[in-house]
């Protein structure tokens, strides 16, 4: 009677538990990457919610478009840009032509690792 396993056996039982350790390093770097993603896209998040906040606070007619400009310091890999828009009291959604008393604010954060700019809205009124 014979011992043991047949060279055979041994290289499939091997392949088997390769595939499963690949499966498994996928993973956790899959994980990895979209933790790194994650971490961001909630900077991005809290640096829109301040500026919006920031431009909140302002008087009415301070409040204007600012080109795209970058953060300083550890953020430096974020940039924001501001867009204001007169709207009208039936369309907070559609920009005026002209002067009204409500003004659109968006603030929209980019980033190289994000596919699409952190984008928040708000409307000041003029009151």
């Amino acid at each position: 009677m014979k011992r043991g396993f047949s060279l055979i056996e041994l290289m499939v039982s091997l392949l088997v538990i390769a595939i499963i350790i690949y499966a498994s390093l996928s993973i956790f770097v899959g994980a990895g990457t979209k933790g790194i993603n994650l971490e961001v896209y909630t900077t991005a998040q809290s640096l829109a919610e301040g500026m919006l906040e920031e431009e909140m606070t302002r008087p009415f007619a301070d409040i204007s478009s600012e080109a795209a400009t970058g953060f300083s310091g550890e953020l430096n890999a974020y940039t924001y840009q501001l867009q204001v828009d007169y709207v009208s009291a039936e369309a907070f959604d559609q920009p005026v032509g002209s002067t009204t008393d409500y003004k659109k604010i968006a603030v929209s954060i980019m980033h190289p690792k994000l596919n699409n700019p952190i984008t928040l809205e708000a409307v000041k009124a003029n009151y």
